[in-house]
């Protein structure tokens, strides 16, 4: 090996060491849902600590109400205290993900601004609502009957 080939292997050996030691580590700043309320028209849209969400499974999250069936839609979203930019939750897209009906999953943006759910109950009583967080892509919403 010539001097010259000697300097430029040992040259590149520097440069790439050099870059590898200067690696910056990026990670994603995930927002804590467990920060969130249920809000809406039944709320006066204000944080009320009866509707905070808890952790019911693995980044799902969860409240109950009770909800009068009077043929009157609530409007409603998930939103933390202070209507966090990534802690407000409505639908993706108003023709899919805007009416829930239930057991069926719509999706949400989480980053949204007044793009409020829409839930007609069609009896008096107990609902659970929910939002998961555990899969890749969109959050989902799902509205449950626990009892009338």
């Amino acid at each position: 090996m010539t001097m010259g080939q000697f300097l430029k292997v040992a040259f590149s050996c520097l440069l790439v060491t050099g870059c590898a030691s200067n690696i910056i580590p990026t990670f994603v700043d995930t927002p804590d849902y467990s920060k969130l309320y249920l809000r809406g028209v039944f709320t006066w849209w204000e944080a009320d600590e009866k509707y905070k969400l808890v952790e019911v499974s693995e980044n799902k999250f969860a409240t109950q109400i009770r909800l009068i069936a009077d043929g009157q839609p609530y409007d409603f979203r998930f939103a933390d205290i202070n209507w966090s930019p990534t802690l407000n939750c409505g639908y993706v897209k108003a023709s899919i993900d805007q009416i829930v009906t239930l057991d069926d999953y719509v999706r949400a943006n989480c980053e949204s601004k007044d793009e409020n759910f829409r839930f007609t109950p069609m009896e008096t009583g107990l609902y659970e609502f929910s939002i998961d967080f555990s899969r890749f892509g969109p959050a989902r919403v799902k509205i449950q009957l626990l009892s009338d």
